[in-house]
C-alpha cells in the first residue's frame, strides 16, 4: 500500500511540474535573458563602471594618514641639547603625525572626470537594455518559428492521415470498377509524397526547437512542451501606421540611441577634464607630530609635550611644461569627442531605418496575410468541391492530387504569412516599449 502512494506521489509530483512548465513567449524571454551570458558580462561591466564612478566621488575626499615611528642608532647622533656629535651611542627615537590633504582647486578635472564615470555607468545600464531588447526579439522569432513549425507539422500529419484514408477509399472505387487501376498507384504516389513533407516538417521542428534553446540559452534535453502555448487564435489587428512624431518619440526611448548620446556627454566631460589640466591647481595640507629622542634630556611624556609640530601649508602650483603631454590628451579627447558623435549619427540613422523598414514591413505582411486567408479560402472550396466529385466518380484522381497539393500551398503561404505578420507586430511593440 505504501509503494502504491508513493507511486501516486510521485506520478502527482510530475504532472505538477509538468503543468508548470507552460513555455509561453513571455516565460522564454524571462528565461533567456536569466542565462544569457552577454547579459551577464553586461552586468559585471556596469558594476565595474559603477566601482570607477565611487573611485572618482572619493576623489573629492580629504586624504588623512597617520605615521608612528620608532627608529634605533647605532651610529653617530647629535645631542638635542648641546648639539654635538654622540658616537658609538644606542639612540631611540620615537615620533608620530597626523597629516591631511585636500585640493581646492584642480582646473575642475575631478569634477568632470566624476561626471564622465556617472555617464559611463548609465551609458553600460542603457546598453544591458538594448541587449536585452535584442535578445528578446530574437526569442520573439525563434519562439514563432517554433509556433509556425509545429503547425505546418500538425497540417501535415493531418493531411497524411487523410491522404491514407483516401487511399483506402480509392482502392475501394478501383474494386468496384468506378476509378481505374492507375489512380491506385497515382495516390500511392501521394501518399508517399505526404508522408515525405510530414518528415520533413518533423525535421522543421526540431531544428526551431534547437534554435530557440540556443538562444535561451537551455538544455535541449530539459525539453520545450510540445504544446502549442501561444495564444494567439484571434485574427491579427492591423499593421500601425507612424507619423513623423511617433517615429522619433520611438528613437527617443530606444536604448541603443541613448546609449549613444550619453557616450557623447561622457567624452564631453573627459575633453573638459583634460583641458582643466592647463590651469593651476591649489591644494591645502596640514599636520601635527611630535617626537621623542634618548639623545635629549626630558623623559617620554615631557618631550612628546615640547616636541609638537603642528603645520598649515597651501600649494599653488602653475603647469608650465610637460613635454606637450597635456596638449596631446587634448586632442586625444576631442577626437574621442566627435568620434562619439559620429557614432551616435550612425546608430540613429540605423534605428530610424530599422523602425522604418519594421512599420513597413508589417504593413506588407498585413497584405500578404489577407491576401493568403482569401486564397486559402478558395482552396478550400476548390479542394471540397473536387473530393467530392471523386469520391462520386465524378473526377480523375489527378483533379483531387491537384486540388490536395494547390491548398497545401495556400494552407502553407497562409501559416507562413499569419506568423510573419505577427513578428512584425511583435517588433513594433518592442520599439514603442
Amino acid at each position: 500500500m505504501k509503494r502504491i502512494l508513493s507511486l501516486l506521489l510521485l506520478g502527482h509530483l510530475a504532472a505538477s511540474l509538468t503543468a508548470q512548465e507552460s513555455w509561453t513567449l513571455e516565460r522564454c524571454i524571462q528565461y533567456g535573458m536569466e542565462h544569457n551570458i552577454d547579459l551577464r558580462e553586461q552586468a559585471v561591466e556596469t558594476a565595474f563602471r559603477s566601482a570607477v564612478l565611487r573611485e572618482k566621488v572619493a576623489a573629492h575626499f580629504p586624504v588623512i594618514t597617520a605615521t608612528v615611528a620608532q627608529d634605533w642608532n647605532w651610529g653617530r647622533s647629535v645631542d638635542m641639547q648641546e648639539l654635538v656629535i654622540i658616537r658609538n651611542k644606542l639612540t631611540r627615537a620615537t615620533g608620530a603625525s597626523l597629516n591631511a590633504s585636500l585640493p581646492l582647486f584642480d582646473g575642475f578635472a575631478r569634477h568632470n572626470e566624476r561626471r564622465a564615470a556617472r555617464k559611463a555607468v548609465e551609458g553600460a545600464a542603457l546598453d544591458e537594455a538594448a541587449l536585452r531588447q535584442a535578445l528578446a526579439i530574437d526569442i520573439t522569432r525563434a519562439y514563432l518559428q517554433l509556433m509556425l513549425a509545429r503547425q505546418v507539422e500538425s497540417c501535415a500529419r493531418e493531411n497524411h492521415a487523410t491522404i491514407v484514408m483516401q487511399r483506402e477509399r480509392t482502392a475501394r472505387l478501383v474494386e468496384a470498377g468506378s476509378q481505374p487501376k492507375s489512380a491506385l498507384s497515382e495516390m500511392e504516389a501521394q501518399v508517399a509524397a505526404e508522408k515525405a513533407a510530414l518528415v520533413e516538417a518533423s525535421c522543421q521542428v526540431r531544428t526551431a526547437v534547437q534554435a530557440l534553446s540556443r538562444l535561451m540559452n537551455l538544455d535541449t534535453q530539459d525539453g520545450i512542451p510540445s504544446g502549442d502555448a501561444f495564444a494567439e487564435t484571434e485574427v491579427p489587428p492591423a499593421a500601425p501606421v507612424l507619423s513623423r512624431t511617433q517615429v522619433e518619440d520611438w528613437l527617443w526611448q530606444d536604448p541603443r540611441i541613448r546609449s549613444a548620446r550619453t557616450a557623447i556627454q561622457s567624452a564631453g566631460y573627459r575633453h573638459a577634464a583634460a583641458k582643466g589640466a592647463f590651469l593651476p591647481s591649489l591644494s591645502l595640507s596640514a599636520g601635527y607630530g611630535t617626537y621623542y629622542s634618548s639623545a635629549a634630556d626630558g623623559s617620554f611624556r615631557t618631550q612628546l609635550g615640547e616636541n609638537r609640530n603642528p603645520s598649515l601649508s597651501l600649494h599653488l602650483i602653475v603647469p608650465v611644461f610637460d613635454a606637450l603631454q597635456r596638449v596631446s590628451q587634448v586632442r586625444r579627447t576631442k577626437l574621442d569627442l566627435e568620434r562619439s558623435r559620429l557614432q551616435a549619427e550612425k546608430v540613429r540613422t540605423r534605428v530610424e531605418a530599422e523602425i522604418r523598414s519594421a512599420t513597413i514591413e508589417a504593413e506588407n505582411c498585413c497584405q500578404k496575410y489577407l491576401s493568403a486567408e482569401e486564397t486559402l479560402r478558395a482552396m478550400q472550396e476548390l479542394l471540397s468541391v473536387t473530393e467530392a466529385k471523386y469520391n462520386l466518380g465524378a473526377a480523375p484522381v489527378l483533379d483531387y492530387i491537384l486540388a490536395r497539393n494547390h491548398h497545401a500551398k495556400a494552407l502553407s503561404d497562409f501559416l507562413q504569412a499569419k506568423w510573419q505578420y505577427l513578428f512584425q507586430l511583435k517588433l513594433l511593440e518592442r520599439y514603442r516599449q
